[in-house]
This record gives structure tokens, sequence and C-alpha cells, in this order.
């Protein structure tokens, strides 16, 4: 049965019934609307050759060519009231290096009824980013991260290529209903689509950017041998569409979180897209992708804020075509500074193929490491200033395929302006 409601929904294009779905409900019943929006600019210098968002294979998201002012990220975020425990969010973006300048990155149906009880129960229908990143607010008006301009490699990735369109419950007990310090919960999804995951992490790998995908806009990769139309690979097109249904199976998620009054902060959780590796549709191919992800924020005292985040997972395309392990982890210091705050982050990420892999002439594997710091700052209500020095340093055997050398050090200096309103 589920399966075939997948399937039936998979007949409509990028969710295009939730999100009319979601438009009826705000413009016409919606007892109270909220929207809030934020547009990011950005000037900075970079020495990066040629940044993937250029069809390149480096790790920032912009190189010595994107010199000027930028527009980083403009997000557009609308809540309405549908009835009194029920809400509609849809939120479209827009950004500077985006082939299309505007397109939906969020669009659900969200039930919060009123606790009768310890646990509170919430309930997301529609396509939405899973609660797994400590970098981003999730009350806030897009996905971005709120103490750098970069996200680690772990949230990188899921912004650019992974989004739940499904349904999530997640069931959380509040200990300060008995007068505990102890918070726990659970979180369960069900979803389709986004088949394709895995194929940046192969073919491009992992990245340091803060660049959102959209649901419909294609991402195109460098121009590697594997899928030219006399390569290895000839049905699988140059360009990534993350939103794709192709083989009809259903995938999951499944995880746990836990916090100790407000100074610890855990979570894990398990990711299985469940897909048929065997299968290609419309240039696109199905990738069985999953991972565990680690999570945890402590705060020693009222200004020290440490992150912690730990990714670790296999994804296969093929008859072991492509059959990549990856991992990524990051560790983030903040602490309040004169007027602002002080961040600092290191990276390290990598991806190994697997011995089964039976096409040596595509090399997916790749090892790196990264720093950040920032500063930012207030400027008023609305206002906000950050910059950010980052450097990465990686090494990936497949560049030399694009006539670039294997191992590669980017630096860059990035100032960003985030209006909110």
């Amino acid at each position: 049965m589920i399966r075939n409601v997948f399937a039936h929904c998979s007949r409509f294009r990028y969710l295009r019934p939730l999100w009319l779905c979601a438009a009826i409900c705000i413009g016409w019943q919606a007892h109270a609307i909220e929207i809030r929006g934020l547009v990011d600019l950005r000037v900075g210098s970079s020495d990066a050759d040629r940044s993937w968002t250029r069809d390149g294979l480096d790790k920032t998201r912009y190189d010595r060519n994107s010199d000027g002012i930028r527009l980083g990220q403009a997000f557009l975020r609308v809540d309405g009231e549908v009835l009194n425990d029920v809400s509609a969010t849809v939120v479209v973006s827009a950004s500077d290096d985006r082939r299309r300048l505007v397109d939906v990155t969020e669009a659900w149906l969200g039930w919060n009824p009123v606790p009768t009880s310890a646990w509170k129960t919430r309930v997301k229908l529609g396509a939405f980013f899973p609660v797994s990143s400590l970098e981003i607010d999730y009350d806030s008006i897009g996905w971005t991260p709120v103490r750098t301009i970069s996200s680690s490699a772990i949230n990188s990735w899921i912004g650019e290529e992974l989004r739940t369109q499904g349904v999530e419950l997640t069931m959380t007990r509040k200990g300060v209903t008995e007068a505990s310090p102890h918070d726990y919960g659970f979180t369960l999804a069900l979803f389709g689509r986004n088949d394709p995951i895995g194929s940046l992490l192969a073919w491009r790998g992992w990245s340091i950017s803060d660049r959102i995908t959209g649901l419909t806009e294609p991402i195109r990769l460098a121009d590697l041998p594997v899928y030219r139309p006399s390569g290895e690979l000839p049905l699988q097109s140059r360009s990534i569409r993350i939103a794709r249904e192709i083989d009809h199976r259903p995938g999951f998620y499944a995880g746990a979180h836990y916090s100790y009054k407000s100074w610890l902060s855990l979570s894990a959780l398990h990711y299985d897209n469940r897909g048929d590796p065997l299968i290609v549709k419309n240039g696109q191919y199905s990738w069985n992708t999953r991972f565990n992800h680690l999570s945890a924020r402590i705060q020693p005292g009222e200004k020290w804020q440490i992150l912690l985040q730990a990714l670790h997972g296999e994804t296969i395309m093929g008859p072991n075509a492509v059959r990549l392990r990856y991992a990524a982890w990051y560790a983030l210091a903040s602490h309040p500074i004169g007027v602002g705050t002080l961040a600092a982050r290191v990276d390290r990420f990598s991806a190994k193929e697997h011995r089964a892999d039976i096409l040596p002439a595509d090399p997916n594997g790749e090892s790196g490491r990264a720093l950040a710091i920032a500063y930012s700052w207030p400027v008023s209500p609305s206002v906000s200033l950050v910059i950010e020095a980052l450097h990465v340093k990686s090494d990936r055997i497949a560049r030399i395929l694009i006539f670039d050398p294997p191992t590669k050090a980017e630096k860059s200096l990035t100032a960003s302006v985030r209006w909110q309103f």
C-alpha cells in the first residue's frame, strides 16, 4: 500500500499538489499569516581556481572569478495558520550562482497539537530538511548557519543534496512538566523521491559551502569522462536533480534526542533512502544511500558553546559501478567577544571506494580538512555583519581527469551583510 501511495504521488512533478494545497490554505482559510525574509549580500576574495558551482572540483563556493558584490542567499518564508493546530510553510530562495535564480526550497504542512501530557507531538508533511544540523537555527528564515558564513561539510551536503519529501513524526517528552531537568524523544520519517542522493558525493565530493539547492533546479557536475556519451555510464546526465522519484521505493530515517537542562543536547539519526541502484530513468540513477549521524551541543557556561557532529555512511549505484564509503565530522566553538561572537570550526571529511567498485577509471575517493574562523555582530535588530576566513585543503585524484592537480589548498576571506525583515 505504501509503495502505491508513493507511486501515485510521484506522478506529480516536484510535489506541486502539496505546494498548491499550502498556498490555497494560506491564501484562503488562514487565520494568521507571517511573512519573513532574509537578504545576504557578500563581498570577498578567494584563490580557488574553479568552484564546483562553475563545473569545477574545488571545494569552496566562490573562486578567484567571484569578485564583487554577490547575492549569497535571499529567502522569503510564509507561515500561515490553517487550523488551530495546523500550519503551512513555504520557503522560496534565490542566489546569483543558480541557473534558475528563484526556486522553492521547502514547503510543508505542520500539525502541532496542544500537549495534554508530558509528551509534545509534531508532524510535518511535505518537503523539508531533516532535523540533523546544529549549525542551523530551525526557526530561522532559511537553511543558513548562524555563527559562520560557510557551513560544515556535513551541513553543506545536506543543504545541497538531501531533502525529505514525505512525512515526519517527532515526539518529545518535556521534563519541565514533571520538574525534571531531562528532555528526550524520537523522530521517525517516511519519504519518497530524493533517489539521486549520493551523486554529488561520488562525482564532486564534499564541499565547504552554504549554497542551498532548490527542489527543481539541476546541479551541473564537472565534465568527467564516466558520464560522457562515450563513457562507462552514458545514461547518466551531467546534471543532478535531487527531487526525482526513480524506483518508487519509500525511504526512512529514525532518530532519538536527549537534553539535560540548557547545557547538554545529544541526538542520533539513521537514514536509508532504500534506493534500487539498478534503476536509471531520464538521466538519473537511483542510489542506495544510507548513513548514521551523531551530534552534541555542549554549553559549559553562559557564554561558551561547543558543537560536535559526525556522519558515516555508504552509497551504491549500479551493480557496484560506484560504491563509496564516506565520513565527515566537525567541531565548532563560539564565545562572545566585544560586541559580537567569535567562532572557530575544524572540519575533516573523506570518501573511500569499496574494493568491489568495478570502475577504476572513475575514481571517487578523496580526503580533506578545513578551518573556518568567523566573527559576527549585530549592527541593528535587523542587520548583522559576519566576516569569515576559510582554509580548505583536499586531495581528489579525479581532478586529473579535468587537468587539475589532485591536491589543492583554497583560501578565502568573505564579509556578509544579512538583513532580516
